[in-house]
């Protein structure tokens, strides 16, 4: 190809790639405006009443709201969505756009990085799949999650950290090293699920290179990354630290590993969004495709004909198979009111058996475009046929800021149980709350966190005492009442169904003595 028709094909790619982006954009932001009703969760408002919160209260509480310990995908998200709604107005609907931005700029990442390291091929099938192969994520894209896909963006920077050193063949680069660690620690501190991606990475390169001076780089650098997680869990509340580890002590999945594998495949075909046939196909296409690189990082016939270095493939093809492990070893409580915002656990491992799809399929061109513009036309048609269905579901939302603000601040008081260390210390900081209705409100969810601990204890006398410390009549009758709701409807009481009812009836004798008239 001449010089002139080279860069008129690389201009021609370029438009193709700014031209996904855009279309992600449009049609996520399509999606959010007309099916709003079927894309949400219960966590949603809190962001709203947290980014008005935080203009007032200051940046430097950003930790106490954040939606759950040990993680930081709802702090990114508030950095962002402080200025937004300060520039888009306070609306729900509105604040979702910050997803959809979220979202496009992990996508761009992702789209730079397939391009610069692999080929503009592979970043242009890339963006159709991620575009159009998962309705799942399509939904979750306009979902204010607070968790799991946030971490793609910095473990995008990681990857780039990672293949812009293996290109580098001079001296070690510390400082790419350094800048991996730091995207990997800011990973692991936005979600734990980032492992998936960090851990390959992190390991190929420090066997490629068994330096003091480079794990000193990666150690330092993942610290970097790590500093909120370690000002949130080990400064400002040590108890979340143990917290996690008693989670991660008591919650297991049942059954031997070969069952849980079994079960862990048939969620992740689940999560794609299609029926069951539909995503079983999806998903034993990609593990073709897995099977395919990985023959290629081991068997050294194979691999000594690779134009790219094995290094390069290594860690995506460690990632999903590590990330398939993650998820089917965890336990992800289902609850069916929300439907597939419970797949959000598995979007990271989703995201990374895409990109190895389609580097597979542009490797397996070699060189002929046919096959890769098949494959692009063919998931475009699945795309279109399993997408189009979301849309236009209908948009029942009326804006209605005070409504949402106090939903979120009951939810930030369910939130306010687990983060703070004592009871006394999670009714001191909800007293402070600014209005009266969001107080009442916040007061609620905390009755949602002191039943949580009557239904994993059945101790009635406990959560009587715990309701009894709080000073105010008023505040103390609007945790009665959501001691009250969740007692009698939580799905995953331990305790019988006889002691609840007795426990209802004790409960409710004690909050009639002060009740409002």
């Amino acid at each position: 190809m001449s010089g002139a028709g080279h860069h008129a094909s690389h201009r021609l790619d370029l438009a193709a790639a700014i031209l996904l982006v855009v279309l992600f954009v449009i049609s996520r932001a399509a999606l959010l405006v007309t099916s709003y009703d079927v894309n949400q969760n219960w966590e949603e408002p809190v962001f709203l009443f947290s980014a008005t919160e935080l203009r007032h209260d200051g940046l430097r509480n950003i930790f106490d709201h954040q939606d759950d310990l040990n993680h930081g995908g709802s702090v990114v998200l508030l950095l962002l969505a402080v200025p937004w709604v300060a520039v888009v107005g306070s609306s729900l609907v509105g604040l979702k756009g910050v997803a959809i931005l979220w979202s496009a700029l992990t996508m761009s990442a992702f789209l730079a990085i397939l391009w610069r390291y692999f080929s503009p091929r592979a970043a242009l099938l890339w963006g159709v799949l991620y575009l159009a192969l998962s309705p799942t994520a399509a939904r979750l894209n306009v979902t204010l999650v607070g968790s799991h896909p946030e971490a793609l963006l910095p473990c995008a920077w990681a990857l780039a950290a990672y293949l812009e050193w293996l290109r580098r063949d001079a001296a070690p680069l510390h400082g790419w090293t350094f800048v991996l660690g730091w995207a990997g620690g800011t990973a692991l501190w936005v979600a734990y699920a980032a492992a998936m991606f960090i851990v390959p990475v992190l390991t190929v390169r420090l066997a490629y290179v068994r330096r003091r001076r480079t794990a000193a780089a990666l150690a330092a650098g993942l610290l970097f990354g790590l500093w909120p997680w370690i000002y949130q869990d080990l400064w400002l509340r040590p108890h979340g630290a143990t917290m996690w580890i008693q989670h991660l002590a008591t919650r297991h999945p049942s059954g031997g590993t070969l069952a849980r594998w079994y079960d862990g495949l048939g969620e992740l075909a689940a999560s794609f969004g299609y029926g069951d046939a539909g995503g079983a196909i999806l998903l034993a296409l990609c593990v073709v495709a897995w099977l395919g690189l990985a023959a290629g990082v081991i068997v050294p016939p194979w691999r000594a004909r690779w134009e790219l270095s094995p290094l390069a493939i290594a860690p995506l093809v460690t990632a999903p198979f590590l990330g398939f492990v993650m998820v089917a070893n965890s336990y992800h409580p289902f609850h069916a009111v929300e439907g597939y915002y419970h797949y959000r656990f598995f979007i990271p491992l989703q995201l990374s058996l895409l990109l190895v799809l389609a580097i597979a399929i542009d490797m397996l061109a070699a060189g002929r475009g046919r096959l890769v513009l098949a494959a692009a036309a063919v998931a475009l048609g699945l795309g279109a046929w399993t997408l189009a269905p979301l849309y236009a579901q209908g948009n029942h939302y009326d804006v209605d800021f005070e409504r949402d603000r106090t939903r979120g601040c009951h939810v930030y008081g369910a939130a306010e149980w687990d983060r703070a260390p004592t009871p006394a210390a999670a009714t001191a900081r909800l007293a402070r709350l600014a209005g009266d209705a969001c107080r009442e409100k916040a007061f609620g969810g905390l009755g949602w966190g002191i039943a949580g601990q009557f239904l994993e204890t059945g101790d009635v006398t406990q959560t009587i005492a715990t309701l009894d410390a709080i000073a105010d009549p008023g505040l103390r009758w609007a945790s009665c009442t959501g001691v009250a709701f969740a007692v009698e409807r939580a799905p995953e009481a331990t305790v019988t169904a006889g002691q609840r009812a007795a426990a209802l009836q004790r409960i409710l004798a004690y909050c009639r003595t002060f009740r409002p008239t």
